[in-house]
């Protein structure tokens, strides 16, 4: 009777830990999720990045303290067909293959068919919480806690949100002569050939999936040089040296410099990338790279 007991909190725990590391895992950068919503082809909704990670946060506290369950079930089973539904015209209509659902804490992004197929496992596990929901009253030390986290959570969302960083799109270094700028001592055109300076990061899964698009700048001639610049901090962690050799177990082709992140404070989400013509920055594109054929030039 125990043991059937427990079987029954697991679908709403299971489900709660997912929403619970959704939320977390964008919540040290709000600024590269509302860059995401942006790539989406959602840009005003941007302003909302933080409101859908605290939400996310709440949602899987709630689950996993068993509080409320047939409700906060029903209210998330909404949400998951909501974002499902969103992933799917971004991947149609602006090829986002990258759901962003856990920010910078998986490596390698899940293909498209892995994010269906985990939205499908999640559906079944908030019915199946539905189902075997037996909370009760909640005691005062999990609203205690539910309150201390989301109050926390809260302010470090707001450490890096920034509501109107994409009310204009035209970026401050666009159109300004490379000279004038801070990535003097990144560009090494001349007699006016085009370049794309691309900065990213290991563990950025957007960097990642905009990899095979930075090779064919390059390949097919839609630039005359490429280089990548990987920004790392100071001190070299185990985490980073694995990253590091993911990445160039994947991309061996690709020579990056390791470049310091504290020289590059003009650098606020990855990838960012510069196309260079005529010693002049003429775009500056944030977010994944998109492919040469379909970028357009002005």
């Amino acid at each position: 009777m125990k043991i059937s007991y427990i079987y029954k909190h697991i679908p709403a725990t299971l489900s709660g830990f997912v929403f619970l590391l959704s939320g977390l895992s964008k919540l040290g950068n709000v600024l590269i999720f509302q860059q995401l919503i942006v790539d989406y082809g959602l840009n005003h909704l941007n302003i909302l990045a933080p409101f859908i990670i605290l939400f996310e946060i709440f949602i899987g506290a709630l689950l996993i303290f068993r509080i409320h369950v047939r409700a906060v079930s029903s209210i998330a089973t909404i949400v998951v067909i909501i974002f499902t539904c969103t992933y799917t015209y971004a991947w149609h209509w602006h090829g986002i293959t990258d759901c962003g659902c856990f920010g910078n804490y998986l490596p390698i992004h899940p293909t498209p068919l892995a994010t269906y197929i985990r939205n499908a496992i999640l559906i079944m596990l908030l019915v199946l919480a539905i189902i075997f929901d037996d909370s009760q009253q909640p005691e005062r030390w999990k609203i205690v806690t539910m309150g201390t986290i989301l109050y926390a959570a809260t302010f470090v969302a707001g450490m890096t949100y920034k509501p109107f960083a994409f009310s204009n799109r035209i970026h401050p270094l666009e159109n300004k002569a490379i000279a004038d700028t801070p990535l003097t001592g990144f560009a090494t055109t001349n007699n006016g050939e085009s370049e794309l300076l691309m900065f990213f990061s290991y563990g950025c899964p957007h960097c990642i999936n905009s990899m095979e698009n930075f090779k064919a700048w390059k390949e097919d001639n839609a630039v005359n040089n490429t280089i990548a610049y990987v920004l790392v901090d100071s001190t070299a962690t185990h985490a980073t040296d694995s990253l590091k050799l993911i990445f160039h177990e994947r991309f061996p082709s690709i020579n990056v410099i390791e470049t310091n992140a504290a020289l590059c404070p003009f650098i606020q989400a990855f990838p960012t990338s510069f196309l260079i013509s005529n010693d002049t920055i003429t775009h500056v594109i944030i977010g994944e790279l998109p492919s040469h054929y379909l970028f357009q030039f002005e």
